[in-house]
């Protein structure tokens, strides 16, 4: 097996029982207060891996930092978005609707970086899409 393929299935694995949890959590200390523990815990979980490591953030590109930023904050805004999402409805649903969120980076990877997608590839995202609404309804 690829290696990116086993993370990938490893992180799945990982968000699945995280959203179980962050809903758990929600539903006994709040929305606020468990977006809070578990960000200072992710928060953690990172600078303590990123130190074992050995890693610096020494010498950096500036337009780097800046896109991570960004991204970061828009991370942070999903994620108390897709918290707020399982605090009012089903895990089931609220998971599977947005777990297609990879349709606006294929889209972006297609229109701004110029990839390329096969019959295959179209087929899946339609068919994903598809799944979406089915599961929603």
């Amino acid at each position: 097996m690829q290696k990116h393929i086993l993370y990938s299935l490893i992180a799945t694995s990982l968000w699945g029982v995280w959203a179980i949890l962050i809903k758990l959590s929600a539903q006994r200390i709040g929305h606020w207060p468990s977006v809070m523990v578990y960000t200072i815990a992710s928060v953690t979980t990172t600078v303590v891996i990123f130190t074992s490591l050995g890693k610096s953030l020494r010498g950096m590109d500036a337009s780097g930092v800046a896109i991570a930023v960004v991204a970061g904050i828009l991370g942070g805004l999903a994620v108390v978005f897709f918290q707020k999402a399982l605090s009012e409805g089903p895990v089931s649903t609220t998971t599977a609707i947005s777990a297609l969120y990879p349709i606006f980076a294929v889209a972006f990877g297609v229109l701004f970086l110029k990839e390329r997608l096969s019959a295959l590839n179209y087929a899946g995202i339609a068919m994903a899409l598809v799944a979406g609404v089915l599961i929603s309804l």
